[in-house]
């Protein structure tokens, strides 16, 4: 028995139609496979293409973050010593003699300032490490008590009042490095968050050296006051 091929019109015997068959089967299973291999291809570059525009935009919150962070750090570390360039005319203005000056300007709020802190960088790291309350919430608390206190700093007219003012920015000194160390640590990679504490750390050395300079500058012209206010103002702002 002859059968025809009707796409190209030559006869075909019997025995030959099976291996025909095969081969269109064949042909067809081909054209199927590639079909899906594309559409995997294309699924994958999508896929691709999303996760590319995810990593920028995620790098790109990221480091705006570091950037806030950093502003806050820097300002919060310039109320380290905004006092001591003024020590002089703070005392003349509380009624101090030059040793009243050296105990309880130089030596008693320092001290304070640093006794307050410690117990704060442990209290608040353990805290850190709790689930139970935002990390970064827990930072901008310690941030505004600190800063909060070196804006009231401008406005006491009390020794006890500057005692007082002085501590609570210690506090807040001494609490924000390990929060600070612990939030970027929830948004960067282990390797990268030497980078992040290097960047972290020149700030606090650069806001040292910036609160001596605007005390030192400001304090001659328009008093010893007006230093904490020029700083603390746009540290509560970030």
């Amino acid at each position: 028995m002859v059968t025809v091929d009707k796409k190209a019109g030559s006869p075909i015997s019997l025995e030959e139609m099976p291996e025909y068959n095969y081969s269109v089967f064949q042909d067809m299973n081909q054209d199927e496979e590639t079909r899906d291999d594309s559409n995997e291809q294309e699924t994958f570059l999508e896929s691709t293409d999303n996760f590319i525009s995810e990593d920028k935009s995620d790098d790109g919150k990221r480091r705006w973050t570091l950037f806030l962070y950093s502003i806050t750090t820097v300002l919060l570390f310039s109320d380290q010593n905004l006092l001591a360039p003024n020590l002089s005319q703070a005392a003349e203005e509380f009624g101090f003699d030059e040793n009243e000056r050296d105990q309880k300007l130089g030596g008693d709020i320092a001290l304070a300032f640093f006794v307050l802190g410690a117990p704060a960088s442990f209290l608040l790291g353990c805290g850190a490490d709790s689930d139970s309350v935002s990390r970064s919430f827990l930072f901008g608390l310690t941030v505004l008590i600190g800063e909060g206190a070196c804006f009231f700093t401008y406005f006491t007219t009390t020794y006890t009042g500057l005692y007082v003012t002085r501590a609570l920015t210690g506090f807040s000194v001494g609490g924000a490095l390990p929060l600070l160390s612990s939030v970027l640590g929830d948004w960067y990679k282990p390797e990268e968050r030497s980078a992040v504490m290097a960047s972290v750390g020149i700030g606090t050395g650069i806001g040292i050296a910036m609160g001596q300079g605007i005390a030192g500058y400001l304090g001659p012209l328009y008093g010893w006051r007006l230093p904490f206010l020029c700083v603390s103002l746009p540290a509560i702002f970030v």
